[in-house]
């Protein structure tokens, strides 16, 4: 049991949600973004993605916040996250779920922490070993990079990752035969993959996700990209078999990458031991939080292997995502799906994006507040906006 703050200290007086949606490049995306209110009157803000099992998480997580120092945020954190396994907030099928509530509440936590101490949430989680972060741009297809080129050029853009799967395979006919990738099929991925890197041209880095379904799929698939030299290739298999993913990662010299589906530092750790991937890459709103996934990649740190976050968040879930990778040592880049106006509802400060690094955020907490007025436009008409 929590015991509730005395002395001179914050207090959480309400825990709210409003639930974006937004056109996001080629895709549309959800947010939930999460408020915490305190009595002092400051406010923190976190983001995951929406659904409503997550809002319901965090709606529950709210009775057992009310009252504490927001301050106290590993604290917090693990107390979350103890409800969140022992079945009081979610059954054993969906506590990752509840990770995922966990992680919006524990970010606004440090954006108040950081406010109540007035500094950057990236010296509370231990100082900045960059002043700006590498970004890495998910694009899609090569056909979606082409109608977005100039805003990847004009970010200057020096890594970018394409889609390369069997879904491709199956357009043509006879490349999949059930699950199973034939060699026209493989000839077509292939085929894919040098038409992209012959286009980009070897002054920019180049990363894969491949998504093979099985084993046999993915050690073929991995093979054949050795000849193009990639950054990385990423997700070729689910991530619920480490066994399958070391034998992977075992059979080629190209780097294997995977980590966005994991939870809390307990999922990564068998992938270290067994060296089951050459990059991690943990999404900081649905692996536990900023300062779980900072443990997560200083893991990694110990197995040397490099971190390359996923992220798929609002403005206010890239902001929290770059304070933490300016803390992580071993930092490859941050992934971030280009659009203009990414940062349309941000007020105040809006973090610039220039030879392919974003620029760490100065001011107290996250740095960045909500524009109401803006971020109303793209909230959700049935769901409650912070009320």
């Amino acid at each position: 049991m929590l015991s509730t703050p005395k002395g001179n200290t914050l207090t959480i007086t309400d825990i709210k949600t409003a639930i974006l949606e937004a056109p996001w490049g080629p895709w549309t995306r959800r947010w939930l973004l999460v408020r915490i209110d305190t009595a002092e009157g400051l406010q923190g803000y976190g983001d995951t993605a929406a659904t409503p099992q997550v809002k319901a998480h965090v709606l529950t997580l709210r009775d057992m916040l009310l009252g504490q120092d927001p301050t106290n945020v590993e604290v917090l954190h693990r107390s979350m996250v103890s409800q969140a396994y022992a079945g009081t907030t979610a059954s054993h099928f969906d506590s990752g779920l509840s990770v995922h509530a966990v992680s919006a509440i524990e970010t606004a936590l440090w954006d108040l922490a950081g406010k109540a101490a007035g500094v950057p949430v990236y010296k509370l989680l231990g100082g900045k070993h960059r002043d700006r972060v590498r970004l890495y741009n998910c694009v899609g297809s090569l056909e979606t990079y082409r109608k977005m080129e100039a805003v990847y050029q004009e970010m200057g853009t020096t890594i970018l990752k394409f889609d390369a799967t069997p879904r491709a395979a199956r357009a043509i006919p006879g490349g999949m035969m059930g699950e199973h990738l034939t060699r026209k099929g493989l000839a077509h991925l292939v085929a894919q993959v040098d038409e992209i890197r012959q286009y980009v041209g070897g002054d920019i880095e180049v990363a894969v996700e491949g998504r093979c379904g099985t084993l046999v799929n993915a050690l073929r698939f991995l093979r054949a990209m050795e000849p193009y030299d990639l950054t990385w290739v990423e997700d070729l298999l689910p991530p619920t078999d480490v066994d399958a993913w070391a034998t992977l990662t075992a059979s080629s010299p190209v780097p294997t990458l995977t980590g966005e589906g994991l939870h809390l530092r307990h999922e990564f750790l068998e992938y270290y031991r067994k060296e089951a991937t050459r990059i991690v890459a943990p999404d900081f709103q649905i692996s536990g939080g900023l300062s779980e996934g900072k443990k997560i990649c200083e893991m990694a740190d110990l197995y040397h292997l490099l971190a390359c976050p996923h992220m798929a968040a609002s403005a206010i879930g890239v902001a929290a995502a770059v304070h933490a990778c300016a803390a992580i040592p071993n930092l490859l880049a941050l992934e971030f799906h280009a659009m203009p106006g990414w940062d349309r509802i941000l007020a105040g400060c809006w973090p610039q994006i220039a030879d392919g690094h974003i620029e760490v955020p100065e001011g107290p907490g996250l740095g960045v507040e909500l524009d109401m007025h803006e971020t109303r436009k793209y909230a959700v008409a049935s769901e409650p906006f912070f009320a």
